[in-house]
């Protein structure tokens, strides 16, 4: 897609974490991430990560197989 960005990373058992940037200098960028978010993902199951405030359109964080990790129990882990 033309002036779309992508950093993909795979985690484990199947599961990718990819984000998708773009349509910094348009007049309509939640619609060009939208399109670039439908055809990123085709037609898999998805989970996709918002910005908090809502004022970034540019930048959209998609995970595939969220459900596949290996969780475990939140202590006192940090970013």
């Amino acid at each position: 897609m033309n002036g779309i960005e992508i950093f993909e990373q795979k985690i484990k058992n199947g599961c990718k974490v990819a984000i998708l940037r773009g349509g910094l200098n348009t007049d309509n960028p939640t619609a060009i991430m939208n399109d670039a978010v439908s055809t990123y993902v085709g037609e898999k199951a998805y989970n996709e990560f918002v910005e908090i405030f809502l004022d970034n359109p540019w930048v959209r964080v998609i995970v595939g197989g969220i459900n596949e990790l290996d969780y475990e129990t939140f202590k006192d882990q940090r970013l």
